[in-house]
């Protein structure tokens, strides 16, 4: 096909963009599917079910995967690699989402999650050992206090000022746990493919997963579009998404197509917008605007072996 031959005789820094691209597209829609498995008032599923349910089927769909393709199992020095990865990526990020989108809108999570990047970059100086310069150090810094000062600002509830909620708690936590699952996974890429990182994670774990997912499984009559929203999040969001996005890292490499990262929280924006109806306010833009600059200057400051 046409398509095809234009795709394969692309550079491999072309591609890695383009699968990078795909990746950060499906992640940047998790917020709002998240926000339709919950529905309306909160009324749908919970965010208990909503983490360990996808978690389980997209166990289901790794399983079915490495069987198919008779992938080697891991070796058990990997083992722990694999249960942080699944504790970060599998359990506490998907958990305090759901759990700070009860009480926010994902257009509020957006401009957090955004901050994802440089945290990942900070958490990997230090678990890779490298050396960042003083113009790294300082973007992350005023990149934290930017975030702060927003979350302040920012904060929903009209009788208090200056106020972080339980909410922002959450996202705060569900971004360290992504950059923590990502770095690790990022070791295990070195020595298997990136799909099959995250699938093995997602396997070994799923008993785990499987026991709370029927406990928390939902006694009520659920609508179609909240189940819609769920298959998303366990389909695309826990399972595909990090085959595109590894395989993206893979071809264009880490720093180049890392910046592909920055444009996730506007397409979070939009699609909360256009699903969702939420409004977007000049506050939010500014910041978020703010935290990317900063994030794009890290990326240009050196960072080598320690």
């Amino acid at each position: 096909m046409p398509f095809n031959n234009f795709f394969l005789n692309l550079s491999n820094e072309s591609r890695g963009f383009i699968y990078g691209f795909v990746g950060i597209l499906i992640f940047s829609i998790t917020p709002v599917a998240t926000k339709i498995a919950l529905g309306p008032s909160n009324s749908q599923l919970s965010a208990e079910f909503i983490t360990f349910g996808r978690s389980t089927l997209a166990g289901f769909l790794s399983l079915l995967y490495l069987l198919t393709l008779k992938k080697k199992i891991p070796q058990k020095k990997d083992l722990l690699n694999f249960s942080v990865i699944a504790l970060c990526l599998s359990v506490t990020f998907p958990l305090t989402l759901s759990f700070g989108l009860i009480y926010s809108t994902s257009i509020h999570a957006g401009v957090i999650l955004a901050f994802l990047p440089l945290a990942t970059a900070i958490f990997a100086s230090f678990y890779f050992k490298q050396k960042a310069s003083k113009s790294f150090w300082l973007c992350a810094f005023f990149g934290s206090i930017i975030v702060v000062i927003y979350i302040l600002l920012h904060n929903e509830n009209s009788n208090t000022t200056f106020e972080i909620s339980h909410y922002d708690i959450l996202f705060c936590i569900a971004v360290i746990a992504a950059a923590v699952g990502y770095n690790f996974g990022a070791k295990l890429t070195k020595v298997m493919a990136a799909p099959e990182v995250i699938s093995w994670a997602l396997v070994l774990a799923m008993p785990f997963h499987f026991g709370f997912a029927i406990y928390y499984f939902p006694k009520t009559e659920i609508n179609i579009i909240s189940w819609i929203g769920f298959l998303y999040v366990a389909i695309f969001s826990q399972w595909i998404g990090f085959f595109a996005w590894y395989k993206g890292l893979d071809l264009g490499g880490a720093v180049r197509v890392s910046q592909i990262q920055l444009l996730m929280p506007f397409f979070t924006f939009a699609f909360s917008i256009y699903i969702l109806g939420e409004n977007l306010d000049f506050l939010t833009i500014i910041f978020s605007v703010a935290i990317i600059l900063l994030i794009y200057l890290s990326k240009k400051t050196a960072v080598s072996k320690k």
